[in-house]
């Protein structure tokens, strides 16, 4: 078995889960080359980066058995049967959000794996394998957070795309900050917000610069930091009925309506980097992995303004967060690190 593992085609997206997948097969000792094609957009054509793909895949001398593509939304369809010999597969991260285009390209492929559980109770087809996402074990929590920057530093991190679900939420809890003097640091993807909303007041100059309106999208690397050295850190799910690409703002590519259930990478990496989470309580796989002595449920503004009172400024709130961390972090260590996802996909492939 020899695997050519293929980046997402963005710069920044889904580039953790591409080297998470790619330290983890390494480590477990697979003959894996990793491909990342986010690089090579910079200087080349996508097409052009795709043929390169083709190119290195289907030298005889490399031996491939399987080529493997982070994402997938990206690649043509045609494309994907293209590799004669060789098995193909996805490995999905935004499902279902985006499901209806990976739903026609599922007859080109050998395998589909999903990160969306619901995906594979509705579609029953047996090319569609459940796996979620996950943290990196080698990246995650690497900076011991005595050692950190105090730019790292802060009480309450948001680190993420501000859709406008979690923009109601966030907006819904900055009166209670400024009454507690708390800081409050807000990194990601800023763009969706009104110019009108408070929360332009705590996004963090290294991520937005007042002067031009440039924001710089904050790499893998330096968001498990922040993860690190916050006291809480806070995971809001994406709304599914809505799209960021469309001037209706209403979501296109999940036309059945798929519930989403499953949780997104961020709800594993914080645990891992050893930080405390407090998790918006709408997705069913959460509360069925993760128990209440692990990570803070919320349900609303009112209870994440509770929520972040009692582990911020109750009574043992320190000695609480931390007592909770920890078992989040061994629950992760044990079942959500991409060295366990690797090791589902290698015996589905096998």
């Amino acid at each position: 078995m020899k695997i050519l593992l293929v980046s997402d085609i963005a710069q920044f997206a889904l580039t953790d889960v591409y080297y998470g997948y790619l330290h983890a097969f390494q480590k477990l000792g697979v003959d894996v080359v990793g491909f990342p094609l986010h690089h090579f957009v910079n200087h080349h054509k996508e097409n052009m980066c795709l043929s390169m793909v083709h190119s290195q895949a289907l030298i005889k001398a490399n031996q491939y058995t399987h080529v493997f593509f982070i994402g997938g939304l990206s690649i043509p369809p045609e494309y994907l049967e293209s590799f004669p010999g060789i098995k193909v597969g996805v490995i999905s991260t935004e499902d279902p959000h985006s499901f209806d285009p990976l739903r026609d390209r599922l007859s080109f492929m050998d395998y589909y794996f999903t990160n969306e559980r619901s995906v594979v109770y509705s579609e029953n087809n047996p090319k569609i394998h459940y796996c979620p996402t996950a943290a990196d074990h080698t990246v995650c929590g690497s900076v011991p957070k005595n050692r950190l920057d105090p730019k790292y530093i802060c009480d309450i991190l948001f680190l993420g795309a501000i859709y406008p679900n979690r923009r109601k939420l966030l907006e819904g809890i900055i009166p209670w900050v400024k009454g507690n003097n708390l800081h409050l640091k807000i990194l990601g993807h800023p763009q969706y917000v009104p110019k009108e909303s408070p929360i332009w007041d705590f996004v963090s100059p290294e991520n937005y610069d007042p002067r031009t309106g440039a924001i710089m999208t904050i790499p893998h690397e330096e968001t498990v930091k922040y993860y690190n050295g916050a006291k809480v850190s806070l995971n809001f799910f994406r709304d599914v009925t809505w799209s960021p690409s469309r001037e209706d703002q209403k979501n296109d590519l999940n036309k059945n309506n798929l519930v989403a259930e499953s949780m997104n990478p961020r709800a594993y990496e914080v645990p891992l980097c050893g930080g405390f989470l407090m998790m918006e309580d709408t997705r069913k796989e959460a509360r069925e992995f993760f128990k209440e002595d692990q990570v803070s449920f919320f349900t609303n503004v009112s209870s994440l303004r509770k929520q972040l009172n009692k582990y911020l400024l109750g009574k043992n709130a320190d000695q609480l967060r931390e007592d909770m961390s920890r078992k989040a972090f061994m629950r992760v260590t044990t079942h959500g690190t991409y060295m366990v996802r690797a090791k589902e996909i290698l015996r589905i492939i096998s």
